[in-house]
């Protein structure tokens, strides 16, 4: 360890109870004043000083900058500033002696520099503290009667090394990620508040599991104590490691790099997305126009192009057939024809015959003939009625058959059942706006269809 323990505290000139404000504060005019661009006119002792004070400026300050690490420097202030000499605690040769003490090293002036050549740098100082660390384990192990020290829990400890500044990052990496899971393989006996002897002599049976109970407990705490300050120096170095921190910098950058490709990527998707819409809709306007003319020149009629007083022919037909219905039955009643029939003579002369009640001619110059004639003209008219009659039956059916029980609309999808109602539907204003959203339809349909064929 490099010179004479200094408080952080002391350092930046502030209280054990300053908030983060007031710390942040004090260390940016602590470092403006020893920077080493500031100390350019002072002797060469002066420089080495201040830039020593500078060092201790920003250790300081990366420690109580961190909430955790600061409450922990608060817990062992006082064994880090009576931290002299660091090591293993021989007090009598108790198995405390088998822990090496490394309070001290979470201090940033226990070393000097991060040369490789240099013992008192940042690599050799912890290569040796780890070091030391797992020897004590090793130690331990064996000083409880094991003899097998390949069957350590933590023996996978040894297999890593710390490195210095031509070390890779996995074994960087390796390294940290095995030393952050430590565990302690050691008993801490030590630690027992009733050795053996005592509880054999305990009274009962239920006073010696007390005893024991209590002693497990302590051996408890002191494992977890052992191993959280393990895991604290761990993440001290970690902090402070410049590979760690130069890896993380190139990890961002990477990052910053990747995003940056990423939403060049995505620019360049949505423009090539663009492009091929637009190309899109000038092909199938295209085509649409196209297909519009080749419609016309084929004389078709697209819905489209209807305007809201476009007649179906369901008017005009219905009311034409019922008209022509009614006209043929009264114009073809078979009263008429018994009153009256126009035949043809071979002179090509027009006759009336009328016909009474009893089948008599009212001409009586000569009776038998006309008679006979008379029977003639009455058969050949009945003839002719019972013709007309089943013209007109025949008409009847044709007309009926025709005719539609109910009238659709199809855009609105209703049906009715007369004309009238159709036809005031048709006139109706929610009629025509869904006789354009119709419309629409179609033409999306038909753009559909054009785009599947292509």
């Amino acid at each position: 360890m490099t010179g004479q323990i200094r408080c952080h505290y002391d350092v930046l000139a502030v209280p054990r109870d300053a908030d983060a404000a007031t710390i942040k504060k004090s260390h940016r005019k602590a470092a403006l004043k020893h920077h080493p661009d500031k100390n350019v006119n002072k002797t060469e002792e002066e420089q080495e000083a201040s830039e020593h004070e500078f060092k201790l400026i920003q250790a300081a300050y990366e420690c109580l900058s961190d909430p955790v690490e600061r409450k922990w420097y608060d817990e062992h202030r006082d064994m880090i500033l009576r931290g002299g000499l660091h090591g293993r605690d021989d007090d009598g040769g108790d198995g405390s002696s088998f822990l090496y003490d490394v309070v001290p090293f979470q201090y940033a002036g226990c070393y000097d520099g991060y040369d490789d050549d240099d013992p008192e740098s940042f690599y050799s100082v912890y290569t040796e503290v780890f070091e030391e660390i797992f020897e004590g384990e090793r130690e331990g192990y064996m000083s409880e009667g094991n003899i097998d020290t390949e069957k350590m829990a933590n023996i996978h400890l040894s297999e890593v090394e710390f490195g210095d500044t031509t070390s890779d990052w996995e074994d960087i990496l390796a390294f940290y990620n095995t030393w952050e899971g430590f565990t302690s393989v050691l008993s801490f006996a030590w630690v027992d508040v009733y050795h053996l002897h005592d509880i054999k002599e305990a009274p009962s049976r239920r006073i010696r599991r007390l005893m024991e109970e209590d002693n497990k407990k302590k051996r408890k705490a002191a494992k977890k104590e052992r191993v959280e300050e393990v895991c604290a120096l761990v993440r001290f170095v970690k902090r402070r490691d410049p590979r760690v921190k130069a890896q993380r910098e190139k990890t961002l950058r990477e990052q910053v790099i990747k995003e940056n490709n990423k939403l060049k990527e995505a620019a360049q998707r949505k423009r090539e997305h663009a492009a091929a819409r637009e190309e899109w809709r000038v092909e199938a306007e295209r085509d649409m126009a196209e297909q519009e003319a080749a419609d016309l020149s084929a004389g078709r009629v697209r819905l489209a192009d209807f305007d809201d007083g476009y007649d179906y022919g369901g008017k005009r037909g219905r009311k034409g057939k019922k008209k022509g219905k009614k006209n043929r039955d009264r114009d073809s009643s078979p009263d008429d024809h018994h009153d009256s029939i126009i035949t043809d003579t071979d002179d090509n002369d027009v006759v009336n015959v009328d016909c009474d009640n009893d089948g008599k001619t009212s001409n009586a110059e000569d009776e038998e003939d006309e008679t006979n004639v008379e029977e003639d003209l009455c058969n050949d008219l009945n003839n002719v009625d019972i013709a007309a009659n089943d013209d007109i039956s025949s008409s009847e059916e044709s007309s009926e058959e025709e005719e539609p029980d109910s009238w659709r609309c199809e855009c609105c999808r209703k049906d009715f059942k007369s004309v009238k109602q159709f036809e005031n539907h048709e006139r109706s204003k929610k009629h025509k706006e869904m006789l354009k959203k119709y419309e629409k339809k179609m033409e999306k349909e038909a753009l559909r269809d054009m785009m599947d064929e292509m």
